[in-house]
């Protein structure tokens, strides 16, 4: 997997706004500020930073399933016994979170996996 120029150029927007944020907040504690808005503001570049990591992790592993997907697809005809799990996360998996993705990631690949050398053979 690879990350493309446009996801790039996001990933370094996004990471410009956090260090910009945090510039602040290092400027906010050499002038004393009360704890409540330091919190408040790390808690901000805290989620833009997830916002970073998530958003492009998010769309590369959604990217390298469909291509996972695909080409398991392609090894069940719509006959196999996994065909009606396999259309679920044909027409589902772009609303999974993170989690659920990496689940039936790992998922899919250890059926691609298992049935590679039965299609193989035949």
């Amino acid at each position: 997997m690879t990350i493309s120029e446009e996801e790039k150029k996001e990933i370094v927007q996004r990471l410009h706004r956090v260090k910009g944020q945090l510039d602040g907040i290092e400027r906010m504690l050499d002038d004393d500020r009360a704890v409540k808005e330091v919190y408040s503001q790390l808690k901000a570049a805290e989620r833009a930073l997830h916002e970073a990591i998530y958003g492009v992790l998010d769309d590369q592993l959604k990217k390298h399933f469909a291509e996972v997907l695909a080409e398991r697809l392609a090894l069940c005809p719509g006959d196999c016994d996994d065909a009606g799990r396999l259309q679920f996360l044909r027409t589902e998996f772009a609303k999974f979170d993170l989690k659920n993705l990496i689940d039936e990631l790992a998922w899919l690949r250890n059926s691609l996996n298992s049935v590679k050398p039965a299609a193989i053979q035949s």
